[in-house]
């Protein structure tokens, strides 16, 4: 990746996470990159392009290190409790960032490549964690009245939820209090199902 392409899609998240999508120009982009305007044209075709693959590069940089605890070696029990911690390690050092990932959602169903990217970003996590779910569903640690696919999904839309509150709500219980308490309901599906 040039350095300049690389100076822009940094400048378009910082910008975004600065003054929101919304307000945030071409000019804003290229004098925070010190780049021409141009550059945006020649390196990404359009602004929403460049926006697009930006929100998605911070989206995948945020969600990287759990993914790479997710797919490691080791008990998949394990894995999951370190997995949770990553990503609230991950979202504490990038808590800047955070208001810029929840535009990205938001503005998802409007601007097409950035909901490609994110469809095939969240499709990528479900499928992990589906797979983590059937491998501790053959190991004995969870049960099998779990449906892999659903679980995955309600982590997933659970973890984007958890985001939204800590981000828009400064009175939130602590981001890490709420993922403990997710967590010991995932572990409660140890259990035989609840619902029979």
């Amino acid at each position: 990746m040039t350095d300049t392409r690389t100076r822009l899609l940094d400048a378009a998240r910082r910008c975004i996470a600065a003054k929101g999508l919304a307000a945030t120009t071409s000019r804003d982009i290229t004098a925070t990159a010190n780049a021409n305007l141009a550059a945006i044209t020649y390196h990404f075709g359009s602004k929403e392009e460049l926006v697009a693959q930006a929100l998605l590069q911070g989206l995948r940089d945020w969600l990287r290190p759990a993914l790479d605890v997710l797919t490691g070696d080791g008990d998949p029990a394990t894995r999951a409790v370190r997995t949770i911690e990553t990503l609230l390690r991950t979202f504490e050092e990038q808590r800047d960032d955070a208001l810029g990932h929840l535009q990205a959602l938001v503005e998802a169903p409007r601007i097409e490549q950035l909901h490609l990217g994110l469809s095939e970003l969240w499709s990528e996590l479900r499928a992990v964690l589906a797979d983590e779910i059937r491998s501790m569903q053959a190991g004995g640690q969870l049960d099998d009245w779990i449906r892999p696919e659903a679980m995955a999904g309600l982590i997933v839309a659970v973890a984007t939820g958890l985001v939204l509150q800590v981000t828009v709500d400064p009175h939130s219980p602590p981001l890490d209090a709420m993922a403990a308490q997710f967590g010991s309901l995932l572990l409660a599906a140890r259990s035989p199902n609840p619902l029979t």
